[in-house]
């Protein structure tokens, strides 16, 4: 019997990622808004504001990519209705990811930049972003599986064996086979 939900419990790790980006997210505004922060200044440029903006928000854009690879692996654990979205999901998370980037690495490099290096910053930028649309455009049109694979793909020493009842390929340990249900004995 196929099973067309993802299972409830195993997803239960989504919440302690929400709660880093959260809390991040809080700490980074409401340190970086601190008079202390706003008027330490490193050269006279960069103020200390920015720097925990930087790490505050930095932390929690790693933290949603991580999200995002995490949640793609364990949809391409489950087979059902849902599987088609393993495609789909990091390229989005990856798009968020780079264009907000780009606000977030200004706050540590705008104070440096002259107009020249900025420009580079920002085509650097664009042909990130413009890479991402294109990577979610094809797994729109399910062309990037060998992308998703590469950056979900988890060495394991555990070799594969086959299920008897519909050849499924299933790890070592495993008692049953995760596509048909069947005991895989041993």
């Amino acid at each position: 019997m196929e099973n067309n939900k993802l299972p409830a419990a195993g997803w239960d790790w989504v919440g302690r990622y929400v709660a880093v980006i959260v809390l991040s997210l809080i700490l980074a505004t409401a340190l970086g808004n601190m008079e202390l922060f706003v008027k330490t200044t490193i050269g006279g440029k960069l103020n200390a504001s920015h720097i925990v903006e930087f790490l505050g928000y930095g932390m929690a854009l790693v933290a949603f990519w991580v999200l995002g690879q995490r949640a793609t692996i364990a949809v391409q654990q489950h087979e059902g209705k849902w599987s088609f979205m393993q495609h789909l999901i990091l390229p989005t998370v990856s798009l968020v990811a780079v264009a907000l980037a780009y606000s977030v690495m200004l706050l540590l490099l705008k104070p440096v930049m002259d107009a020249a290096l900025h420009n580079i910053y920002n085509w650097t930028f664009i042909v990130g972003i413009l890479g991402c649309a294109g990577w979610l455009v094809m797994a729109v049109l399910n062309q990037s599986a060998s992308l998703t694979a590469l950056f979900t793909e988890r060495k394991s020493t555990e070799p594969d064996r086959t299920c008897p009842g519909c050849g499924a390929s299933c790890k070592e340990p495993d008692k049953f086979c995760k596509r048909c249900g069947m005991a895989l004995g041993g």
